[in-house]
């Protein structure tokens, strides 16, 4: 968290010079450059992403260790992506009917202003504190609570669980690790509101709207993802079975 802040306020110094990256901002969709009515597009669309998912799910080789998640309490184990989707789609929703934009990029920023604005710094990255910068501000702080609810439900609240994976990546050592996401925390912070948003603001919330760019900043999310994950996974674990007995280990454990 201290790191994300931090990506925030590199911004706010390097505004001047970051908002000038790209141009001058435009709004273009699929629909304009088709000419075809919004309507119909996001119909086809939604189909498509969805069919794509269902396909994706079936192929995708973390399922092979799914029956073991499924021995954990429905609260310590992950939820699956339509469950998960389907409530991220009825928050998305909500925002939009209440005429606001679900960003979690942009409600640090706006939490970042309200913050400095009580020692008589005025971000120039945002130009008034009003009723919508309140909104994302107390989105962020939502965070907070958000996530001790779910580790207390859970029962994970007093324990310190890493991943085999992550161990092996960036090891057991915490200082080592605290680093690691320290220096994470501050990209993603910075890179985040230099790209025009976060995968909430600018993927979740901006392929509804059939953006261009948010097509493009998903498509770049997925892709590096994707090689992340075959040099993390498959480097660190060529046989399955290897995997299996480690998360068999930490099922034990927990």
């Amino acid at each position: 968290m201290l790191g994300i802040f931090i990506g925030v306020f590199i911004y706010e110094i390097l505004f001047s010079t970051v908002s000038a990256i790209g141009g001058e901002p435009s709004v273009i969709t699929l629909a304009m450059v088709f000419n075809i009515s919004y309507g119909y597009l996001a119909i086809i669309f939604g189909v498509l992403f969805i069919g794509m998912s269902f396909f994706l799910s079936m192929i995708d080789p973390a399922k092979k260790f799914d029956k073991i998640k499924e021995e954990k309490p429905i609260l310590q184990r992950e939820w699956g992506w339509i469950f998960t989707g389907a409530i991220a789609g009825v928050l998305i929703f909500v925002s939009t009917a209440l005429g606001e934009y679900l960003s979690f990029s942009g409600g640090f920023l706006a939490l970042g202003a309200y913050l400095s604005s009580f020692f008589g710094y005025s971000f120039t990255s945002v130009p008034s504190l009003n009723e919508s910068t309140l909104w994302r501000a107390m989105l962020t702080l939502g965070i907070f609570p958000g996530a001790f609810l779910s580790s207390y439900l859970a029962k994970t609240l007093y324990q310190e669980r890493v991943t085999p994976l992550f161990q092996e990546a960036f090891s057991s050592n915490m200082a080592i690790r605290g680093f690691t996401v320290f220096v994470g925390g501050i990209m993603m912070g910075f890179g985040a509101l230099v790209g025009g948003g976060c995968t909430t603001g600018a993927f979740m919330s901006g392929w509804p709207t059939l953006s261009i760019g948010s097509f493009v900043m998903g498509g770049t999310f997925f892709m590096a993802a994707m090689v992340t994950a075959h040099i993390m996974f498959f480097g660190k674990y060529r046989l399955v079975g290897e995997v299996k007995e480690k998360m068999k280990l930490d099922l034990a454990n927990d």
